[in-house]
């Protein structure tokens, strides 16, 4: 067997070894993970562990390391350029939702709400490759979109996309990470970035309407009341 067969043979092996790592970490989290049953699994012995990883705590490390690469991917290719406002944020939080619903995100976040705190560098590690990575993509989108008057400037781009960001898949990611929200079908999921655009590039308020509503509504309800009183 040639050297560059047996080193590819190694690579392969660590690799199947990382892979099966991240699924043992993201199902029992770091304390209850065991690497006698992850070598059991995947073959080798403690030593390429420690060879490799420096033991178990490094070979975690590498594996959410792993997985901010892996959630970090789609959003370092986005592009969400154009002139539609509409189109390029449904694009973007059609993308954002795939990303924090998919299964290893979700355990990924649920592994690292238990384990952050003895590991606060990974865990950061984990919020720049998802959330900050989410809002750096759309605040460049936001400030391209304001030097040329599509977007209103008074408002920071960070805390637009931030806004935007939270729109769009905080309800859905916390019911999900705490086991109440079932899998999105494509309806509720076109639904839901549509109402995050919506709400995002229009706002709540009506000021000008030909019926009774908003402010003359209230208006109207005042007074009565005020009539009723006297």
């Amino acid at each position: 067997m040639s050297a560059e067969h047996r080193t590819a043979k190694g690579k392969e092996r660590i690799d199947a070894l990382k892979e099966a790592a991240i699924t043992m970490f993201l199902e029992d989290g770091y304390q209850a993970a065991s690497l006698d049953a992850l070598i059991s699994q995947v073959g080798g012995s403690r030593r390429n562990v420690y060879d490799h990883f420096g033991g178990k705590q490094g070979l975690f490390t590498e594996a959410v390391v792993a997985l901010c690469d892996e959630i970090s991917a789609p959003l370092n290719d986005m592009v969400i350029d154009g002139a539609d406002p509409e189109k390029s944020l449904r694009l973007f939080g059609r993308g954002m939702l795939d990303i924090v619903l998919a299964p290893r995100t979700l355990a990924l976040h649920r592994m690292m709400i238990s384990e952050g705190g003895r590991f606060p560098a990974l865990a950061q590690s984990i919020w720049d490759a998802g959330y900050m990575n989410g809002q750096r993509v759309l605040s460049q989108w936001i400030r391209d979109g304001q030097a040329v008057g599509l977007l209103r400037a008074d408002c920071e781009a960070e805390r637009l996309a931030e806004d935007f960001i939270n729109l769009t898949v905080a309800t859905p990611q916390l019911k999900a990470l705490v086991g109440l929200q079932p899998p999105l079908n494509e309806h509720e999921i076109e639904a839901m970035v549509d109402r995050a655009v919506t709400i995002f590039l229009n706002g709540a308020y009506q000021p000008y309407t030909t019926k009774q509503t908003g402010r003359s509504a209230l208006h109207s309800n005042h007074t009565h009341r005020g009539s009723n009183d006297a």
